[in-house]
């Protein structure tokens, strides 16, 4: 069972979201907060499996929030809630240091789900993410056609720096709308495969903000 910490940024969402947290079970609360500068010792000492911030918060964002949780001794998974997946700051979110995101309207609904799949080192990626992902590893779509052949799941050659054929073929094909579930018929794969496959993509992100950093 994961612990779980959760950065809201008004009472009312913070009360909702644990009460729908205690109605899933599955979960751990280990605390909540409004604010970034208040939480980050509470969750140092705490040492929580997850993290759950939103985009924007009473006291900052959830890049500062990012980079904080990075400096801690034992840094937790953190979950992105955000009102839509389109939202502009969400890619820069998940690149700074964001493992995965959930799409909340502030009442928690779906959030236990998304936690359980974080947990399992397991992520989606929208549409438009998955385009902003192939433009920020510099690799262009792969052609459709060899995307959707089963044997591009297994194409470990080169497709840039860090990223492999099969890891651009699963990007293209999300690109273009199609579902997870979808992906796994064609490659006959289970989607929590590709969901974990993602999963390690949003980690491979993270490497490629700090070397820019670095730069």
């Amino acid at each position: 069972m994961p612990t779980v910490y959760l950065l809201r940024p008004t009472d009312a969402m913070r009360q909702r979201t644990h009460a729908r947290l205690q109605q899933a079970g599955g979960v751990a609360l280990a605390g909540s907060c409004d604010n970034l500068a208040d939480a980050l010792a509470e969750i140092d000492a705490l040492a929580p499996d997850i993290v759950a911030c939103d985009l924007r918060l009473a006291d900052s964002h959830a890049m500062r929030a990012a980079h904080a949780l990075g400096r801690l001794a034992v840094r937790p998974q953190l979950l992105l809630l955000t009102p839509t997946a389109d939202d502009l700051q969400l890619f820069a979110a998940l690149s700074a240091g964001g493992n995965a995101y959930h799409v909340d309207d502030g009442s928690g609904a779906g959030l236990a789900d998304a936690l359980a799949r974080l947990h399992d080192r397991r992520a989606r990626l929208s549409p438009q993410l998955s385009r902003q992902a192939l433009a920020a590893f510099g690799i262009e779509r792969s052609p459709l056609a060899v995307a959707r052949q089963a044997a591009a799941a297994r194409d470990a050659s080169p497709a840039g720096r860090q990223v492999d054929q099969a890891s651009r073929h699963v990007l293209t094909l999300l690109s273009q709308g199609l579902l997870l579930a979808e992906i796994a018929a064609l490659w006959a794969l289970e989607a929590a495969e590709i969901e974990r496959r993602l999963w390690r993509l949003v980690r491979l992100l993270h490497v490629r903000s700090r070397e820019l950093l670095i730069a």
